[in-house]
């Protein structure tokens, strides 16, 4: 039985990586290729078992109802598949477990440092947008305003991005092994906890991803129990590096190759935008906060966020967005209305760099309105304060 949990643990888990929508930098995203073929399954499966209306959406994304299915299905073709093998090689029994086992250490190693550089580099976790500084707390999502707390402190950013880059680079070593999956786990169980505790919707992911430390980590039980807990000397567990009988420095070479691979994968989006703190890195022009100085409506307040959006609130907290291109030749906004599938255009005037007025037409509401630039950094906030006291 044991063999058999090892081998459907190995084919569950190569699909699961295969067509799970992750989208990389340099290594390819498999799952775009073959993720169409999989959701005809998960179309197929969501009617005949699960008693879900034909036409609910198939997509394998995150934490949706495709998704759930789809790990359904994946359990389905692993014991499909293992129980082909069992009965081709009745003579020769396979056991998976040790492909399982450095197949998890390269990819949770990869995951790794994936997110931990996005972290040092404050690419995940990046400041709040101006409109989510004025949205009144009340009114923030809890997954919106974990991320947004976090972003604020680039220190704490830091810490947890070092935390992950280190654990996954001891991944990769047989000597810091151990301590890389106890430092996997315990980042691992944090991160379950975010998503859950904030309804963040990567939940299957990150149960994916704690489950494959503890895989990791289950060669280690015994002596950990007989160290931790027993309190006894222990013998410690050594696995094979690989089956393949290679010379070893081909193998060494491999590994280096596939360990300068991962560094690539993590750090070239950085390295390609010049972008090592997302904190200071250039904003797009007229990027922050306005006032409205001279309307007579319930506007408040205009937003030009970075992603390329137009965003206006009124007194009563109420926000209302548009996508925007900015025409800096003819000094034009170019707005969409991607609700009413609308176009408008305003006028815009500068000085010095900053928006100082639009005026136009939008959704047959006449505007011209006066703006004054908020200077968010002295918000309490967003000020780099520090005290050792509390005087």
């Amino acid at each position: 039985m044991k063999r058999l949990f090892w081998n459907i643990g190995f084919v569950f888990t190569v699909l699961f990586i295969l067509t799970f929508e992750f989208d990389y930098s340099i290594l390819p995203s498999i799952y775009e290729w073959i993720n169409p073929f999989f959701e005809l399954f998960v179309s197929a499966t969501g009617f005949l078992f699960f008693g879900l209306e034909k036409g609910f959406s198939p997509v394998i994304s995150s934490d949706s109802i495709g998704l759930y299915v789809h790990v359904f299905n994946l359990f389905l073709i692993a014991i499909g598949i293992v129980s082909t093998l069992e009965i081709a090689t009745r003579q020769n029994e396979v056991n998976l477990r040790l492909y399982l086992l450095i197949l998890l250490t390269f990819y949770l190693s990869l995951q790794l440092l994936i997110y931990g550089f996005d972290k040092v580099f404050k690419a995940q976790f990046f400041l709040p947008e101006s409109n989510t500084l004025f949205t009144p707390l009340k009114d923030i999502s809890k997954d919106l305003l974990y991320w947004s707390t976090i972003g604020v402190s680039r220190g704490y950013s830091l810490f947890l991005g070092m935390a992950e880059v280190i654990a996954g680079l001891f991944l990769l070593f047989r000597k810091t092994r151990l301590l890389g999956i106890i430092f996997g786990v315990g980042i691992m169980i944090n991160v379950v906890a975010v998503n859950f505790g904030f309804d963040i919707s990567v939940k299957v992911y990150s149960l994916f991803l704690l489950s494959g430390f503890v895989v990791l980590a289950s060669p280690y039980f015994r002596f950990l129990s007989q160290v931790f807990i027993q309190q006894k000397p222990a013998i410690f567990p050594l696995e094979k590096e690989s089956f393949f009988a290679i010379k070893s420095t081909l193998k060494k070479g491999l590994k280096w190759a596939l360990i300068l691979l991962f560094l690539a994968e993590g750090l070239f989006p950085f390295l390609a935008t010049n972008n090592f703190n997302d904190d200071t890195f250039p904003r797009p022009k007229f990027h922050g906060a306005y006032e409205i100085i001279n309307s007579e409506s319930d506007l408040e307040n205009v937003f030009v966020h970075r992603q390329g959006y137009l965003i206006f609130k009124n007194k009563k907290d109420e926000f209302q967005d548009f996508q925007l291109e900015v025409d800096s030749i003819h000094k034009l906004f170019l707005v969409f209305d991607y609700e009413n599938k609308v176009h408008s255009i305003l006028k815009y005037q500068e000085r010095e760099n900053q928006l100082i007025s639009i005026s136009g037409e939008i959704n047959e509401q006449k505007i011209n309105y006066n703006l004054r630039k908020i200077v968010l950094e002295n918000s309490a906030l967003l000020k780099s304060n520090f005290y050792w006291t509390t005087e």
